[in-house]
């Protein structure tokens, strides 16, 4: 029986691609903006500036907050979502710090 091997990855290289499909879509990058504007919206202020319904905006907010980038509180009858502070930094930091890595530390392409 021929299986497949499974890739192991280091866990920068983990961490990175996750929070990079989480920033994969243009939407996620316009509710950042929107955020850092004016930190602390719910999801229906989200709603009014962009050109999304309801339901895209929660999937996105879910994503984001999914990935480490969003805080969410409940107030009220709605939730609050705001940057995570530092997040966007952090994530900076250690795409930097892997991408300036000496060539033999890397770990091994598949290209």
């Amino acid at each position: 029986m021929n299986k497949k091997k499974k890739p192991e990855f280091d866990e920068k290289a983990e961490i990175i691609s996750n929070k990079a499909k989480a920033l994969s879509h243009p939407a996620r990058i316009l509710i950042l903006l929107s955020l850092q504007k004016a930190n602390h919206q719910s999801c229906k202020e989200l709603v009014d500036q962009l050109p999304f319904s309801q339901s895209t905006v929660s999937q996105h907010l879910y994503a984001l907050v999914s990935a480490g980038f969003l805080e969410s509180k409940g107030h009220k009858t709605s939730t609050i979502f705001s940057l995570k502070n530092g997040a966007i930094q952090e994530y900076q930091m250690l795409f930097s710090a892997v991408f300036t890595m000496k060539k033999e530390d890397r770990q091994l392409s598949m290209f």
